[in-house]
């Protein structure tokens, strides 16, 4: 009997690294495009994060001027005994870990959020201490310093002193006297190496359509955009293009920096934004004050 003999069978080699390095060369190239679109995605989910707290404190706000006769937030010209003015619209425990001198984080971190339920203007309207912190704003992972760079902190907005208290007294003292609320912003977003934003976020001027007092420093937890809360309830973003408000915005996120106001002896970086500028136009535009209505 004759068996026909079984024919060989033959295996692919498989890639050559010719083919091998011409799929990875891909994969690279894929990357490239890809991680900065990542990236970008990233950012705007933070600030849509940010907008939708800017709106719950705004809500918060709107609900308060109704249980108090109209009128708007004004922050303690002094701080109150074992107290401290923090954001123009809630107060910081001066026994508490952060004040006290911890550096534990975790402690910082359930003292300030404890503040928020027990010390705001808002516990009673906005009481989840989450709505206060931007998912963008890092500088809850800093190391905590002392003095003037503890560098560390939780909150992420400020009530703006146009609406709370302005050192030059042209600021609104009652939420129907503001003529164009959709234009009046009432919160920020601000940076500050102290621990907590420290106090109401102000001008060094009383503000006008044409000039715009830089003091406070605006905050970049998004790239290059800040977000603000109007007075008729809507938030919406700003996207910076001064370089010094970018750089200066930047650094006041990292640790060891002292930063926390472009006025001279408050900021060790020694800049200040320009006046007659885009952004200068736009802040003084929405810097609404009886004076500036």
């Amino acid at each position: 009997m004759n068996i026909t003999p079984t024919k060989k069978r033959t295996f692919s080699s498989g890639f050559t690294l010719i083919e091998l390095l011409v799929v990875i060369a891909i994969i690279a190239i894929l990357a490239a495009m890809l991680l900065p679109a990542l990236a970008r995605a990233k950012l705007k989910a933070t600030e849509a994060d940010c907008l939708s707290n800017q709106h719950q404190l705004d809500l918060g706000a709107a609900m308060y001027y109704s249980d108090n006769g109209d009128h708007l937030i004004q922050e303690p010209v002094q701080d109150p005994p074992n107290f401290r003015r923090a954001g123009g619209y809630w107060l910081i425990d001066t026994a508490g870990a952060l004040i006290s001198g911890n550096t534990s984080q975790s402690a910082c971190e359930a003292d300030v959020q404890n503040c928020f339920r027990t010390n705001s203007y808002l516990s009673n309207y906005a009481p989840n201490p989450g709505v206060n912190h931007c998912p963008g704003d890092v500088r809850y992972k800093n190391a905590i310093g002392s003095g003037s760079t503890t560098s560390w902190a939780y909150d992420s907005y400020a009530e703006t002193s146009n609406v709370c208290t302005n050192k030059f007294s042209d600021y609104y003292t009652k939420a129907s006297l503001i003529r164009r609320p959709a234009d009046c912003m009432v919160f920020v977003e601000q940076a500050d190496s102290r621990g907590y934003n420290e106090g109401s976020f102000d001008s060094s001027s009383a503000g006008s359509a044409n000039s715009y007092g830089y003091e406070d420093l605006f905050a970049t937890y998004h790239g290059n955009v800040g977000t603000f809360a109007f007075a008729d309830g809507h938030s919406e973003h700003h996207k910076w293009t001064d370089p010094v408000i970018i750089k200066v915005g930047n650094l006041a996120n990292m640790s060891g920096v002292l930063a926390y106001a472009y006025l001279s002896g408050d900021n060790s970086l020694g800049l200040t934004p320009s006046q007659g500028t885009f952004d200068q136009g736009w802040i003084s535009q929405h810097w609404l004050t009886p004076g500036n209505p």
